[in-house]
Parts: C-alpha cells; structure tokens; sequence
C-alpha cells in the first residue's frame, strides 16, 4: 500500500503567498545589494510599509536626507542590533531615527521608527530576514 501523498494532519494546502510572489508584488522590497554592503550575509527585505516611510517628502529631501541614506543607516542599525540580541533568537525589536522636517513648524526633528527585524525560512527553507513595523507582520 502506497502512503498517501498529502500527509498533512490539517488537509491540502488551499492557497500559499510566496516571499517571491510579496516581492514581485511589492509588497515586500528587496533590499539585499545594499544589505550585503552593510554586511548581511542573507537576502534582505523591508516592508511597503517601511518602504514608503524612509522615502524623504520633498522639504526633506531639500535639506539633504535621501532614500538610500536613510535606507543605509535602518540596515546599519538593524545589523548592529542583530549583532547584540541573544543568540537563536529570530525576532529583535529596535528603534531607527529618523530626520524629517515637522509641517507645523518646518524644524528639522527626530522621528523615532520602532521596528522588527525577523529572521525566518525563505521559499525555499533558506534564512532570509525582513524589516517592518511590527504591525506588518
């Protein structure tokens, strides 16, 4: 007698969302060339959320702050926090600040961004880490 082929307790899987398919469909953004400057050695990516949050408005882009600056200093920090949490842990909470310029006053001031860095199994089992706001996950 042949086992069956689906041996899963809970049935067939009915629908399945690949990193892949997140990725093509931006919900993810794939962010590993700069992650591997930094000195990630998985594939990286970061939420839309996220995505949209370290896209300067134009008043800070005029005061110099840019996408792959900012983008840049989230993974620094996201690595160096990597660096000091527990070791098999998968999920490290951190803070990044950011520069934007306040619409009422039109200062330059601190943003704090809580975020979460998850190391998880990628499509194919392989680790892959995503950043996001914890309500993205």
């Amino acid at each position: 007698m042949e086992p069956p082929e689906d041996v899963s307790p809970f049935g067939p899987v009915i629908h399945s969302y690949s990193r892949a398919q997140a990725i093509e469909d931006g919900v993810l953004v794939d962010v590993t060339v700069t992650a591997k400057e930094v000195g990630f050695r998985w594939p990286v990516v970061i939420t839309a959320a996220l995505h949209d949050r370290l896209t300067p408005s134009q008043h800070d882009e005029r005061l110099g702050q840019d996408y792959d600056g900012r983008l840049w200093d989230a993974l620094w920090v996201t690595a160096y926090t990597i660096k000091l949490a527990d070791p098999g842990t998968d999920t490290v909470p951190y803070t990044v600040v950011l520069q934007e310029v306040e619409a009422k006053s039109g200062q330059l001031v601190n943003v704090d961004l809580r975020l979460w860095a998850v190391c998880g199994p990628g499509d194919e089992g392989e680790p892959v880490v995503t950043v996001g706001f914890p309500e993205d996950f």
